[in-house]
């Protein structure tokens, strides 16, 4: 996807079991730094060439603003979390001194390390955790997810059927965003708390990191570093989780998340669906068989189940989800529009069940739901970065020369994947599409993000308006920029309509 005036996209356990999103620290009345509208923040030059980092031929390194900028870091960042006194698997081994080096490290460090890596130690058995792999998520870290650098979840085991487990724990993991999300419950208080590991790789420390450092194996160990955030770190940046996880307001019962909850689990790999089996054929095309991945052996990866995880969301008390994805009514009717779905996506298919959940999105109601087809990856990118990954594997690539493998979706499915806003929106639909995920009334009206409310743009003041226009024409890689280069971008006939609803 060509970027306009503006860069983005993204959007993480919404079709899971995690997710973050928006807002920013400190304050301008909008959820930055104070500075007037026109100071301080370098705006987009209309004239300058246009990158298509949806390419992965593209060689260019997208900069992104660093979400987590001015919070504490290392061990200020633990003892900030220990202070709460809360009590969990999170707390109960960092707040003692746990250091961890390694994805596997820390799922041992929190109660989910794979004790036995033989063929009988598979989801649950043996004293080993579940785990399930998804192949598209709609959460913050949409951008990254595919079946070629799918996201992995790794919780604890349900016997076989949904049932409760105090003080569990599940983690979700995606190669290229260099943090690992961690949900889990206090036994005592039943308090469930969202908490974000940064893990520290030593390209950071040089900013020289490329795609072959991020989203190979060598992400997931070597860390050189960690840092902890809770929820309530969080709540007013980049990365906020309670905006899906709690999305009714602070004085609610937050929650898990998985929108496909039902068989067939649409966008989960699955070895016994049409739709599972077709993105693992996607997956072992790249990694082959012999890869571990996001902490899972590679002798597990082809049983990763979604019932698994349903029965894990659904025994924990979420079986209700917002905007529920109803996966064999979508499915069925993707089949019928196009008859070589799930294993050609071109031409795409439609079902009427999903547009409701789209349209429902789109006038800011909920979340946006998954992709309707099984697939969000355009074929020819695909091939291209699954035949760079199994040279680079193979040795006949060097790992400083893989192209970025994220960059592999379908461009005509990115309006659906609500990466892009709606092609012929009005301005004020585009702003309720692009911003009222994170700028509603329901959420913290105590964060700075609260102050920009998108559903009241007729009482806004001039000076609110012209402060919004002024971070929509920010470069990407400011973090005052709207909407966060990590959330979904606007191309320039979104941009002009959003600017001119402002305007009037």
């Amino acid at each position: 996807m060509p970027r306009a005036s503006v860069l983005a996209i993204a959007v993480a356990v919404a079709a899971a079991v995690s997710a973050f999103a928006c807002g920013d620290s400190p304050d301008d009345g909008l959820g930055r730094s104070s500075r007037a509208p026109g100071e301080g923040g370098q705006e987009v030059d209309p004239n300058a060439p246009k990158v298509n980092y949806e390419d992965p031929h593209v060689t260019a390194v997208e900069k992104l603003p660093n979400p987590l900028e001015g919070l504490p870091t290392h061990g200020d960042s633990i003892n900030k979390i220990c202070s709460r006194g809360v009590n969990n698997a999170v707390t109960n081994s960092f707040c003692k001194g746990k250091t961890v080096s390694s994805i596997v490290e820390l799922q041992d460090a929190v109660g989910l390390g794979f004790k036995d890596r033989s063929a009988n130690g598979l989801n649950g058995a043996n004293g080993n955790p579940a785990f399930a792999i998804l192949g598209h998520s709609s959460s913050l870290v949409a951008r990254s997810v595919s079946a070629i650098n799918p996201r992995v979840f790794v919780f604890s085991p349900p016997p076989g059927k949904p049932v409760r487990i105090p003080g569990y724990t599940v983690t979700g993991f995606t190669r290229g965003d260099n943090f690992v999300e961690i949900a889990t419950e206090d036994p005592n208080t039943q308090k469930l708390t969202f908490y974000l590991v940064k893990f520290d790789l030593a390209c950071e420390a040089t900013d020289s990191c490329k795609p072959g450092d991020i989203l190979t194996p060598a992400a997931e160990k070597g860390w050189t570093g960690f840092s902890i955030y809770d929820d309530e770190d969080l709540k007013n940046t980049l990365v906020d989780c309670r905006h899906c996880h709690q999305p009714g307001g602070p004085n609610t019962k937050p929650m898990l998340r998985m929108q496909e909850i039902k068989d067939p689990w649409t966008h989960w790999f699955k070895n016994d669906t049409a739709g599972g089996v077709a993105l693992f054929k996607d997956f072992l095309r790249a990694h082959g068989d012999k890869e571990d991945y996001g902490g899972v052996p590679a002798t597990f990866m082809q049983d990763a189940d979604g019932r698994a995880m349903e029965d894990f969301i659904e025994g924990q008390g979420f079986a209700l989800q917002p905007n529920s994805f109803d996966t064999k009514t979508i499915e069925n009717e993707v089949i019928a529009s196009a008859s070589s779905q799930p294993d050609l996506n071109s031409p795409p298919g439609t079902s009427s069940t999903w547009q409701g959940l789209y349209d429902a999105a789109f006038r800011g109601e909920f979340i946006p739901p998954p992709y309707h087809d099984v697939k969000v990856t355009d074929p020819a990118k695909l091939q291209f970065a699954s035949d760079s990954y199994r040279n680079m594997v193979e040795g006949n690539l060097p790992r400083s020369e893989l192209p970025d493998i994220r960059r592999v979706f379908l461009d005509s499915a990115l309006e659906g994947m609500t990466m892009r806003t709606k092609k012929g929106a009005t301005g004020r639909q585009v702003l309720v599409q692009a911003c009222a995920q994170c700028h509603n009334p329901n959420l913290d009206q105590s964060i700075s993000r609260a102050h920009f409310d998108v559903t009241r743009i007729d009482s806004m003041s001039a000076s609110e308006k012209a402060a919004v226009i002024h971070r929509l024409r920010l470069v990407e890689s400011d973090r005052g920029h709207m909407p966060p280069a990590m959330i979904r971008s606007l191309d320039d006939d979104a941009m002009a309509a959003a600017i001119a609803e402002l305007s009037k």
